[in-house]
């Protein structure tokens, strides 16, 4: 039978040899540090994503294959390059002026890596120092997309203080944008929308610049439009008026019920000359009347003046009853 010998250190050497390993891990960590910190030469490998604005095709690719260049830069920045974990991607916006067509592809282009060094380095940085560039050609893939014009709507909340409110309706500019895309997405988009616009206790004009909501696949020829809101202080009154009927035929009679309504409306304040409410009138069409279904109409205004901003009837409709003139005899 083997008897192993039992070796006890004592709490001092023990402390001592701790003390010891702790300082050879830190003088390890600061060796580390002072090599990563250091710049190296080495090959990169970067794949390029670009956007660009060629007409009639898609504006975002990625290049076929990798860019290939010896650099220089820091260990720090090389070791996360090949172990990150994620595909390395150099983004750019490129003019079409950099771009060639390759005509042994129907929707393909390629970029001279040389020509776009600069901007290779302006994309960089400090962070690595170019060298040399290994790939000479990168290729890419634009599919022709159509285009079609489509009108921008406004989603807005508009909140106005007491006795303001808009003077004008709430107006886009521009009001209609150009989208590029896929013919059988395009066709299925009937309005564009902007992000939301909420306006609050407004008693002044507002205007600004609001982004559109992206749809995916799809580019705009602008992703921002302006927006502007007239606001104006009103006072509201009422008036008494006596409903007519237009386009009578002969021998017949239309006597509506109620006979006068009330006309509430808005109007600017001191907008209005004296004497303009006398103008006022309200009539109600025989011949849309008679093709009713149940005879009753909405009262309209002969002319709406410009001072008055909005209005209403009370009652808001108007019922009637049709007689031949021999029958009122």
């Amino acid at each position: 039978m083997i008897k192993l010998r039992r070796f006890s250190i004592s709490y001092e050497r023990g402390r001592q040899l701790l003390l010891f390993l702790f300082c050879l891990f830190l003088a390890f960590i600061l060796w580390s540090v002072h090599k990563l910190s250091e710049n190296y030469s080495i090959y990169l490998h970067y794949k390029v994503e670009v956007t660009t604005d060629i007409a009639g095709r898609a504006s975002d690719a990625v290049s076929k294959e990798s860019l290939v260049f010896r650099g220089k830069s820091s260990g720090f920045y090389i070791l996360q390059h090949r172990y990150s974990g994620k595909e390395n991607l150099i983004k750019l916006q490129l003019d079409r002026k950099y771009f060639k067509k390759d005509y042994k592809s129907k929707d393909g282009f390629f970029v001279i890596s040389t020509d776009i060094r600069e901007r290779l380095s302006q994309y960089f940085g400090e962070t690595v120092e170019i060298e040399a560039l290994a790939a000479d050609t990168l290729h890419f893939e634009f599919p022709g997309q159509t285009n079609r014009r489509i009108p921008v709507s406004a989603n807005v909340k508009l909140s106005f203080s007491n006795q303001y409110m808009a003077g004008t309706a709430f107006k886009l500019n521009p009001d209609t944008i150009s989208v590029y895309g896929d013919i059988s997405v395009i066709r299925s988009i009937d309005s564009l929308f902007t992000k939301p616009i909420k306006l609050e206790n407004l008693s002044a004009g507002r205007q600004g610049v609001i982004a559109l909501e992206q749809i995916p696949g799809i580019r705009y020829s602008q992703n921002e439009v302006y927006y502007s809101v007239d606001v104006v202080r009103y006072v509201e009154k009422s008036r008494q008026l006596e409903v007519s009927v237009i386009n009578t035929p002969a021998g017949k009679s239309l006597i509506p019920s109620p006979r006068e309504v009330t006309l509430i409306y808005r109007e600017q304040f001191g907008s209005s000359k004296p004497g303009d409410p006398e103008k006022l009138s309200v009539f109600i069409d025989f011949l849309e009347f008679e093709n009713t279904v149940n005879h009753v109409l909405k009262p309209q205004l002969s002319v709406v003046p410009d001072w008055i901003l909005s209005y209403k009837f009370d009652p808001p409709f108007v019922e009637g009853e049709i007689f031949s003139k021999d029958t009122l005899k």
